[in-house]
């Protein structure tokens, strides 16, 4: 499905900048390049890091588009370049993107036009998503992990996630320092599931870069195993969007 140099596939979309940026914003943290599956139904992509270490699965129903005209097809996308040059964009200002005869794509904003040779996708993973079903499962907003990664960055490079009956407690200890997070339960989080208690850590760097696509203020759902990979759930453009973000754990060194 990969776009030939010969014929035309048909794909003329337009959105609002700020939808955009969003997505891109998202897949960054894992991937400067991606594949794009799209179809009637919207936009798709799977993509996991270099290192195998976080994964993002993100899908965008085409109702969040002003304009949807695609035929099925998988599109190899620098979302990088593309982040960088939405920045100028108002957040209200209607994106074009469409691909001309040579299969560049080409994006047009206000009186801006940028033309861009798509990446051979071809040789990308098709990651699959693992199937976890995980202990514990809270609701909170990402401002609250904010404190505790902003605290975290000058003692160590990981973190420990573990949540008991009525509370998440988040460290990170090195030598003779540390930070301690303190989540309560009914206070910082909603307890949407907890068959037990859950305990994991992750690498700050990788739950850093993770949570910047997050954003700074947006209710998210945490899904916590015992030394399993975290889940990051959240929607964006009034539930039009939905992301899963799984971050590999950190095995302890016996």
């Amino acid at each position: 499905m990969f776009p030939k140099g010969t014929g035309h596939t048909m794909f003329e979309i337009t959105v609002k900048s700020e939808v955009l940026r969003n997505v891109f914003s998202i897949l960054t943290p894992i991937t400067g390049e991606i594949k794009l599956v799209a179809d009637k139904d919207g936009w798709r992509v799977r993509a996991v890091d270099p290192a195998h270490v976080a994964m993002v699965d993100l899908e965008l129903s085409y109702g969040a588009f002003e304009d949807y005209n695609v035929e099925p097809l998988e599109l190899g996308l620098n979302v990088e370049r593309l982040l960088d040059h939405l920045k100028s964009a108002k957040a209200d200002e209607e994106i074009m993107m469409k691909l001309d005869q040579d299969n560049r794509m080409i994006v047009s904003m206000s009186n801006l036009t940028l033309k861009f040779p798509l990446v051979d996708s071809s040789g990308f993973s098709d990651p699959k998503v693992p199937n976890l079903s995980l202990p514990v499962s809270l609701k909170l907003n990402s401002a609250e992990l904010q404190k505790g990664l902003k605290a975290s960055q000058s003692i160590s490079d990981y973190l420990t996630f573990n949540c008991t009956e009525d509370k998440l407690v988040i460290t990170s200890t090195e030598d003779l320092s540390s930070m301690t997070l303190e989540l309560k339960k009914g206070s910082e989080y909603i307890e949407e599931k907890f068959e037990g208690t859950a305990k994991s850590s992750f690498s700050l760097d990788y739950f850093s870069q993770l949570m910047k696509g997050v954003g700074t203020n947006r209710d998210i759902m945490l899904h916590i195993g015992n030394s399993y990979p975290l889940k990051i759930e959240f929607e964006f453009s009034d539930g039009l969007g939905k992301v899963r973000y799984l971050l590999a754990p950190r095995i302890e060194s016996a």
